[in-house]
């Protein structure tokens, strides 16, 4: 991931609703013991949050 000049501010709303697509995530795919994995999984979501895809599902689908 690349890290942008530019800074983003997420709100309170966005943060609650990133967590949850986060925690969804990260159980279906089972990297509730893996740090790592979880960390490049939140990059993942953050990135394309930050680029215009707001739906869950959708999020869920573009994640690698």
């Amino acid at each position: 991931m690349q890290i942008s000049s530019e800074t983003t501010v997420i709100e309170p709303q966005e943060l609650s609703f990133l967590k949850d697509v986060f925690n969804d995530a990260l159980k279906r795919r089972g990297m509730d013991n893996d740090p790592t994995a979880a960390s490049n999984l939140a990059a993942q979501i953050i990135e394309l949050y930050q680029t215009g895809v707001r739906d869950p599902q959708e999020l869920n689908e573009r994640l690698r």
